[in-house]
């Protein structure tokens, strides 16, 4: 295959891509947000909410820059400047979004376990603050991102080897070896839970574990998901990295080939922040349920309908009105 070729197919997976992942995963993220904002009563339904309104920002920001890419051929301080702070934005959300993501896994370690000074931790006031502080960290944090960014032949980018391991530390390794510590942590935690719980408890404490244990599902499949989804980006960041040292003259269709395999794992790391929505949707029947609801609610407010909470009146209900039709 000529490197021709491959930068022709490497173009078209960042426009369609992009495009497609922007446009599904924000539909995927206001429903989210209209999910779990109606049930906002712990503290991990507000980190999922503001993970799925910062991953919206970040889905709108970067599948416009990635679809109608920035002309910086002139190189005049307009679009240099433009240059350091797309990328500055961009870090930041996500950054913030990883982090939060994390949060919703610590916060489910401390939720399952056997102390109740720990599980004490978790509340929506000190949630709120923990995203208020990371968003704090990572704006200081990331200063360095505009700072090493710069135009070159035409091109927006970084020079030096100092962001390569600065996206492979941050953006890949730390996040899955804290989201794997704490998922096996909290993994032990069910575990002892499932000795200690009894099955004489109120209805209410029923209903309380039962949501607790549905969020558990829902941001391990999500952890798992990342995972999986960002495992080759780290793997290729390293490559590029030995290559860069041992390998003295590549050939064009090596560094070609170096680039098409970076566009496909950032074009999954990008996917991370269209998944959830589907992750959930697969993994947790409640949600399922819960989003169930929703589109009912919806269909009644459109056709001014009275909300109706028995399953079988409702069925009854859509069943009429197709008839009718």
């Amino acid at each position: 295959m000529s490197s021709s070729t491959l930068t022709a197919i490497q173009n078209q997976l960042s426009l369609y891509g992009n495009a497609i992942f922007a446009v599904v995963g924000n539909i995927g993220n206001v429903f989210i947000i209209l999910i779990f904002g109606r049930q906002h009563t712990t503290a991990c339904s507000i980190y999922l909410i503001s993970s799925a309104v910062v991953n919206f920002i970040f889905l709108t920001v970067n599948g416009y820059f990635q679809i109608f890419p920035f002309n910086y051929s002139g190189g005049t301080n307009g679009s240099i400047i433009f240059c350091k702070v797309s990328a500055y934005i961009l870090n930041v959300l996500g950054q913030l979004s990883k982090t939060i993501l994390i949060f919703a896994c610590m916060d489910r370690f401390l939720i399952t376990s056997e102390r109740a000074s720990i599980r004490a931790f978790t509340t929506i006031k000190r949630a709120k603050y923990l995203i208020l502080l990371s968003f704090i960290f990572w704006s200081l944090f990331t200063l360095h991102v505009p700072i090493m960014r710069t135009v070159t032949n035409g091109r927006c980018g970084a020079s030096g080897i100092y962001s390569t391991i600065f996206a492979f530390l941050f953006v890949s390794l730390f996040p899955i070896i804290i989201a794997a510590i704490f998922g096996h942590l909290t993994y032990q935690n069910m575990r002892q839970m499932q000795i200690r719980v009894h099955p004489t408890v109120q209805n209410t404490n029923n209903f309380l574990q039962r949501r607790d244990r549905d969020l558990l599902t829902i941001v391990t499949a999500e952890i798992i998901t990342y995972v999986v989804t960002t495992t080759l980006y780290p793997v290729i960041l390293l490559e590029t990295i030995i290559s860069q040292n041992v390998v003295s003259n590549k050939s064009v269709l090596y560094s070609q080939i170096e680039g098409f395999i970076l566009s496909i794992a950032y074009l999954l790391l990008f996917s991370n922040s269209a998944a959830p929505f589907y992750t959930y949707f697969i993994a947790s029947k409640s949600f399922r349920r819960d989003f169930k609801k929703l589109i009912v609610n919806i269909y009644h407010k459109i056709t001014r309908q009275k909300p109706v909470e028995n399953n079988t009146t409702i069925t009854r209900a859509l069943t009429q009105q197709e008839t009718r039709v």
